[in-house]
């Protein structure tokens, strides 16, 4: 560009280039931040069903034991050491996400574990 006979050069981005990079950014930003919710959502709500699948192959194998042994019983609560130790390093699972006591989906007169669903 020539301004009273001297060479301009133009260096950088314009502020309509920067604010339209800006704008394209934020709208990504809203596209993008509601799937990874969901997503993370999704995989705390399918490491829950599996550590309630591995809870209930547990409550199984112990009922099968105690049924060997002539006094088939269910486990009083899922912090009996007894049933802990059918599970996976001897410890109830960590609920992923947030705190939640598997404890409550269970009842000991059935042996029966409800699922549970994340909010």
């Amino acid at each position: 560009l020539f301004r009273s006979g001297v060479i301009m050069n133009k260096k950088g981005f314009t502020m309509i280039e920067l604010i339209m990079v800006i704008v394209i950014i934020g709208i990504l930003a809203a596209v993008a931040i509601p799937k990874f919710i969901s997503l993370k959502k999704n995989a705390e709500q399918a490491a829950c069903d599996a550590n309630i699948g591995a809870m209930r192959a547990a409550l199984s194998n112990y009922y099968a034991r105690t049924a060997l042994s002539g006094t088939a019983s269910w486990p009083a609560t899922l912090h009996a050491p007894a049933f802990v130790a059918y599970l996976q390093a001897d410890t109830l699972p960590n609920h992923p996400g947030y705190a939640f006591e598997y404890n409550n989906l269970y009842t000991a007169a059935t042996g029966v574990m409800t699922t549970h669903t994340h909010p």
